[in-house]
């Protein structure tokens, strides 16, 4: 099994949070983030930041998934540049989405369906691809090896600092969380994880913390669920050993059907999420076919939506696992 760092949910925190599009830090209580900017009104999930915070990619699709993109916004003299698909994800045959940059900033993993021969002209299973940090910018992208991908479709990537990778092997109705390691230059075969992991039937993407201290993803049917998939959390403990799934509560949480990623900031101070939860608007007055219109490019709208909110309840979830008894 490999090394792990000790258990400590919160990291120590820089003296000022990252510049996150401009947006002030949220509350206890979720909202949509960047509203208008990155959040306007398509379906919007996965997100990944440079370390430093001054660049911001998300996974866009339009409805029924037709079309896929990774989206980029950079912060350039002092100002946030308009958002625009990607360089690497622009060929419409093609579908992009969860991106992840590594905590050191230099490899950036992303999934697509695209062909591993790039002279191919059907797509092939989704897979998890990988470009270095070069002087002008990411490097060509490469798919990961079949140690990594197998034959089966992989998802949602996301690296610890020492090299670990996690993600979601799908092969039909079942889905297991695996892990390979970066070692001697080579990617070891990719494992599943023991008990506690893989013992839910209807799991989805997880993210590792960088350092390895929590994993969290999306577990559906469970008891205590709120509805839909729900957010949960697995703590390490001090000796190594991990707790069992733990519900994440409303923060994160809601009767939403759709609520399948998320990704805690580079600095620890929020956590984004997706959801298709829809806000209330429009009541008490007559519907005019102008606000549908407007309805249409606003997040919350009923497509699902890039959240976020303050971390603190993840310290409150990692008390609530360790203090629970053991199996």
């Amino acid at each position: 099994m490999f090394a792990l760092a000790a258990l400590c949910v919160s990291p120590l925190l820089p003296q000022a949070p990252l510049p996150y599009a401009g947006q002030p830090l949220p509350g206890r209580e979720a909202v949509p983030f960047a509203p208008g900017f990155l959040n306007c009104g398509l379906p919007i999930r996965d997100i990944a930041l440079a370390p430093d915070g001054t660049a911001i990619y998300v996974g866009m699709s339009l409805p029924g998934f037709r079309k896929a993109a990774i989206v980029e916004t950079h912060l350039e003299g002092g100002r946030w540049t308009s958002p625009e698909v990607a360089a690497f994800s622009r060929d419409p045959r093609w579908r992009c989405l969860e991106p992840c940059i590594s905590p050191d900033g230099r490899r950036f993993f992303f999934v697509s369906d695209r062909p591993a021969d790039p002279a191919g002209d059907k797509p092939g299973p989704f897979g998890i691809w990988a470009m270095d940090r070069e002087a002008a910018g990411w490097s060509v992208p490469r798919r990961l090896p079949e140690a990594v991908n197998g034959t089966a479709d992989a998802f949602y990537p996301s690296i610890t600092r020492d090299g670990v990778l996690y993600f979601l092997r799908e092969a039909g109705r079942e889905a297991w969380v695996m892990r390979s390691a970066w070692k001697d230059g080579a990617w070891t075969p990719a494992e599943r994880l023991p008990a506690p992991f893989n013992t839910e039937a209807r799991q989805a993407n997880p993210r590792i913390d960088p350092d390895g201290r929590f994993l969290l993803l999306p577990i559906a049917g469970r008891p205590d669920s709120l509805g839909g998939a729900d957010y949960y959390g697995y703590f390490r403990r001090d000796d190594g050993t991990w707790t069992g799934p733990v519900h994440l509560g409303p923060a994160v949480n809601s009767a939403a059907a759709d609520e399948y990623s998320i990704t805690p900031s580079p600095d620890g101070r929020v956590v984004f999420f997706g959801s298709n939860r829809a806000l209330p608007r429009l009541e008490g007055k007559p519907l005019r076919f102008a606000d549908l219109l407007a309805e249409r490019t606003l997040p919350g709208n009923g497509h699902t939506t890039l959240w976020w909110v303050d971390a603190g309840f993840l310290e409150e979830a990692r008390a609530k696992a360790l203090a629970a008894p053991r199996n």
